[in-house]
């Protein structure tokens, strides 16, 4: 590595490039699990369009990390190689999941891509914070409950209404 300079900027780079890929991994596993949370039978829905069997490795972030805190999964014997291709395999999987629930449930979609990205962090510890704060993590809960009712009775009359 010290003759190659290269060598040393291509370990870089592909460390780089995992750490992408895992943090991507990571936000298409707890979408999928919060769809199947918020919207089961859709999800599996979208699954099934995408060819993605539900197994436990879509169960998103608290069944995807392990102990140590990385993604589970990790077989000692696997090389880099091999376990970027698994990943990147399983990347594939939950993005076409994601994209089947985006065409066919759109409205469902666009709740589940507001709380990713507004919500995700508060919703998970009502119970921190300042009895105020408390008290407005359990309102914006109840709100998101309605947001995902609504979404997925307008995603239902869209449906029966290109059906007829």
């Amino acid at each position: 590595m010290r003759r190659n300079t290269m060598a040393g900027s291509a370990s870089i780079t592909s460390h780089t490039m995992d750490d992408d890929l895992h943090v991507k991994l990571l936000y298409l596993e707890n979408r999928v699990a919060f769809a199947r949370l918020f919207f089961p039978t859709e999800a599996k829905l979208a699954m099934d369009i995408a060819h993605a069997a539900p197994t436990p490795e879509f169960a998103g972030l608290a069944a995807s990390k392990g102990s140590d805190g990385n993604l589970r999964g990790d077989d000692l014997d696997e090389t880099p190689i091999m376990q970027n291709i698994r990943l990147r395999s399983r990347m594939e999987a939950l993005m076409k999941t994601v994209e089947m629930g985006r065409r066919y449930f759109p409205n469902c979609s666009e709740v589940l891509d507001k709380f990713m990205e507004d919500d995700l962090p508060d919703l998970f510890y009502h119970e921190k914070g300042t009895p105020d704060e408390q008290r407005i993590k359990r309102t914006r809960f109840m709100e998101l409950k309605e947001d995902v009712q609504g979404a997925f009775i307008r995603d239902k009359a869209e449906i029966n209404t290109t059906n007829c």
